[in-house]
C-alpha cells in the first residue's frame, strides 16, 4: 500500500498556523486575567472610596442639630447609569438594624454575614466598613454586570483584535509559502521532464540559494549521463553505418559466388552465408532506426500533410505484396495535417508491415486500413496472443517466437517513436469478434484543419 504523500504548502501552513493559534489563545487568557485583575481592583479602590466617603457623610450629619436625609446622595447616578448598574448602600446600627437605606437597596440584597471588607455575593460586589465610633456600619454594592461587561467588551476587542491579526498573518504567510511552493513545484516539475531524450540543464530562475547545489549536482549528472548516452548512440549509429557498406559488398559478392557454383554443398554454404548477411543487414537496419528512435526524432515545428507518406508506404507494401488475395489496403482519402516527422511515421509504419508479414500465417488475408484519417489499423492472421504476451512483445529484443527470424527490436521502436510523437499506439489479440488474428492501431495527432 502506498504511503499518503504531504503536501508542502500544506505542511508548512500548519507548521505556522497552529503554534499560531495557540499563542493567540494563550495571549487572549494572559489579557483577560491581566485586565480583569487590574480592572477589579481598580473599581474596588472607588468603591471603597465611595464607602468611605458616605462613612464620612454620615458621621458628619449625625453631628449636626438638624437631621439630614442621606438615602438619596447618590441620586446623581439616575440619568447617567441605567437602573441596575447603580449604587445602592445601607447604613446599620450597633445592632445590625438598617438606620438609612438608598432607593434601590432591597433587604434581599444584604449580605448574610456582615464580615468587613470586600466581597462578592448576590451578583454584587460590597464594601462593609464600621464607622470608627463602632456605633454603625455602612454597607455599600455595585452590580457585577458592569464589571462583567466590560471585561466581556475587552475579552471581544482582544479576541477580534487577535483574529484580524491572525487572519493577515495567516494570509501574508500563505500567498509567500503558496509562492515559494509554486518555485519548487515548477523545479520539480522541470525536474520530471528530464529524460534520455532531454537532458538539458535545469531551468533555474526564482530557484532559492538551499536548493542550488543539489541542482548543481543533478546537473553534473545528467551532463555526465548526456555524454555517456551520446557516445552511446553515436557508436551504434557510426559502426551501423560503417557496417553497411562491407555488408553489402560481402552479400554481393557471396551472390556472385552463389550464381557461379554449381556443387551442392558448396552453393548451399552460400546460400547461408547470404542469409545470414542479410539478417545482419536487417539488424543494422533497426539499430539504426532505434538509434534515431532514441535521438528524440518524433515531431516537426510546423503541421504537414502526411497522406502523400502514407500512400508511398502502401505502394511499396503493395509492390512487395502484388497478390490481392494476401493485402488488402484500404488506402487514405483526404489531408492528414499533422506535426508528425515523415521519417518517425515511414519507421513506424514499415516496422508494422514487416511485423504483419513475419508472423501472419493463416489462410486471411493481411488487411492494412487507412480509410479513417487519423487512423491506421495493421491486421494478419496468427493464434491469438495473451494479456501477457501483448505486453511483452512492445518491449525491446522481445519476440513472440524465440526461433523466429526477428530481432524483438521492431514493435518496441514503434512504441518509443509513438510515444514522442504524440500518437497512440495500441495492440489486440484477438482481432474484434475473431477467435484468432493481431491488430495494431496506430493514431495520428491530426490538426484542426482535419477535424472541421
Amino acid at each position: 500500500m502506498n504511503r499518503r504523500r504531504h503536501s508542502l504548502l500544506n505542511t508548512l501552513l500548519k507548521s505556522i498556523v497552529l503554534p499560531g493559534v495557540l499563542a493567540a489563545v494563550l495571549g487572549v487568557l494572559i489579557v483577560h486575567n491581566l485586565v480583569e485583575e487590574e480592572y477589579d481592583e481598580l473599581l474596588d479602590i472607588s468603591l471603597t472610596s465611595k464607602a468611605q466617603l458616605l462613612l464620612t457623610i454620615f458621621e458628619t450629619t449625625q453631628t449636626l442639630p438638624d437631621a439630614i436625609d442621606i438615602s438619596t446622595i447618590m441620586a446623581f447616578e439616575d440619568a447617567a447609569i441605567e437602573p441596575d448598574e447603580r449604587t445602592v448602600f445601607w447604613f446599620l446600627d450597633a445592632s445590625g438594624q438598617i438606620i438609612v437605606q438608598s432607593p434601590g437597596a432591597t433587604a434581599d440584597l444584604l449580605p448574610a454575614t456582615l464580615t468587613g471588607g470586600l466581597f462578592t455575593q448576590n451578583d454584587h460586589r460590597f464594601a462593609i466598613f464600621p464607622a470608627v465610633s463602632g456605633d454603625a456600619t455602612v454597607i455599600v454594592a455595585t452590580p457585577m454586570k458592569e464589571r462583567n461587561e466590560a471585561i466581556s467588551d475587552v475579552l471581544l476587542g482582544v479576541i477580534l483584535g487577535f483574529a484580524l491579526l491572525g487572519i493577515l498573518f495567516v494570509g501574508a504567510a500563505f500567498l509567500v509559502i503558496r509562492r515559494s511552493v509554486r518555485v519548487i513545484a515548477k523545479l520539480s516539475d522541470n525536474i520530471a521532464e528530464k529524460n534520455e531524450h532531454n537532458l538539458s540543464p535545469i531551468e533555474r530562475q526564482n530557484a532559492f540559494a538551499e536548493i542550488e547545489p543539489a541542482i548543481d549536482t543533478l546537473d553534473t549528472l545528467m551532463a555526465r549521463l548526456d555524454s555517456a548516452l551520446s557516445a552511446e548512440r553515436a557508436f551504434a549509429t557510426n559502426a551501423a553505418h560503417e557496417l553497411r557498406t562491407p555488408l553489402a559488398i560481402s552479400l554481393a559478392n557471396v551472390q556472385r559466388l552463389k550464381a557461379v557454383l554449381t556443387d551442392p554443398g558448396p552453393s548451399a554454404s552460400a546460400a547461408e552465408i547470404e542469409q545470414g548477411l542479410k539478417r545482419l543487414i536487417r539488424l543494422i537496419e533497426r539499430l539504426l532506426q532505434m538509434s534515431r528512435a532514441q535521438s528524440g526524432l518524433g515531431v516537426t515545428p510546423v503541421e504537414a500533410d502526411v497522406r502523400p507518406v502514407i500512400s508511398l508506404l502502401l505502394k511499396d507494401l503493395r509492390d512487395r505484396i502484388p497478390a490481392e488475395e494476401k493485402l488488402v489496403i484500404k488506402a487514405p482519402e483526404g489531408p492528414w495535417p499533422s506535426r508528425i516527422d515523415p521519417d518517425a511515421l515511414g519507421i513506424i509504419l514499415n516496422n508494422l508491415f514487416d511485423n504483419a508479414l513475419k508472423y501472419g500465417a493463416g489462410p486471411k488475408p493481411i488487411v492494412v486500413d487507412a480509410s479513417v484519417p487519423g487512423r491506421v489499423v495493421v491486421s494478419n492472421d496468427c493464434t491469438a496472443l495473451g494479456a501477457a504476451d501483448l505486453e511483452a512483445i512492445k518491449q525491446r529484443f522481445v519476440r513472440k517466437a524465440p526461433l523466429s527470424d526477428g530481432f524483438g527490436l521492431g514493435l518496441s521502436i514503434v512504441q518509443a517513436l509513438c510515444q514522442q510523437a504524440g500518437c497512440s499506439f495500441d495492440v489486440m489479440s484477438p482481432q474484434p469478434g475473431q477467435q484468432r488474428g493481431f491488430t495494431a492501431i496506430l493514431t495520428l495527432p491530426l490538426g484542426n484543419a482535419a477535424l472541421a
